[in-house]
């Protein structure tokens, strides 16, 4: 078999797989633009939900266990 036999039909392969790659992008993103216009009206409601929700970013045992740790990679750094 010559090189140029294998050369097309690679080539119309590689056009057929990129415009399905290509295909799936477009319909991707039309469908993430709809599912964002049917759920724009529950936006409102999440985000006051996890308003509600939210708790202290940092209580006094997660203050403990960063410093041990920032401990302990300090000692690790000191023994090489």
């Amino acid at each position: 078999m010559d090189s140029s036999e294998l050369l097309i039909p690679g080539l119309k392969l590689m056009v057929c797989g990129m415009g399905m790659v290509f295909a799936f992008l477009v319909v991707m993103i039309i469908g993430m633009n709809l599912m964002r216009v049917a759920l724009a009206p529950f936006a409102d409601a999440l985000t006051a939900k996890d308003a509600k929700t939210n708790k202290p970013a940092a209580k006094q045992e997660d203050l403990a266990l960063v410093a041990a740790a920032v401990a302990a990679v300090d000692a690790a750094r000191r023994q090489k």
